[in-house]
């Protein structure tokens, strides 16, 4: 339920955003995406991390809120893979970008990620992270983009390990993405 009611915020904020904006344009896009997984254990110094390559297509909107700002959410679907096993998940970043010059501009904002076909209980399937990086347009309907983003949330609350001393420590993973692409705009 709270997967749903996150989802349909988002489309709200899209199309009050869509309502605002000065002016829109809609593409699409695709490109090299890295899931990379981080967990740490509590007073534990020291964390571990794995990582994953695939790929991601999706579509967007780029919606203008001023002369050097605008904003876009983007719906993607990814997939990676590691050692013979695939991953699939839909990516909900929403930049706002700002162009430092004609052709260049840097982005920000809140990335929701949902994974797909998760069949383990100790996981949640939905996060929060912090998305940033830049794009540079090619031309007026090719851009290459790079984005980073940060899991804020996380993604075992109830994992514990024991030691042999019955102690119990929490284990906090988070997801974290890394991406180059492309995007074509209509």
């Amino acid at each position: 339920m709270k997967n749903l009611f996150s989802v349909a915020f988002l489309f709200a904020i899209f199309f009050s955003v869509k309502s605002y904006s000065q002016s829109g344009d809609y593409g699409v896009t695709a490109g090299y995406n890295n899931f990379i997984l981080s967990a740490s254990v509590d007073q534990i110094p020291g964390s571990g991390s794995d990582g994953s390559s695939g790929y991601y297509v999706g579509v967007y909107g780029d919606f203008d809120l001023g002369d050097k700002f605008s904003i876009q959410p983007e719906l993607q679907f990814g997939q990676v893979f590691n050692n013979g096993e695939t991953g699939e998940m839909l990516l909900l970043p929403v930049m706002f970008k700002y162009y430092l010059v004609d052709r260049f501009n840097i982005q920000a904002g809140p990335v929701l990620d949902l994974i797909l076909g998760n069949e383990e209980e100790e996981i949640n399937d939905f996060g929060l992270g912090f998305g940033f990086g830049g794009a540079f347009d090619i031309n007026e309907e090719l851009s290459l983009t790079t984005r980073y983003s940060v899991g804020i949330t996380n993604r075992t609350p109830d994992l514990t390990a024991s030691t042999v001393l019955g102690g119990t420590f929490d284990i906090n993973s988070r997801f974290d993405f890394f991406q180059v692409g492309l995007s074509y705009k209509f």
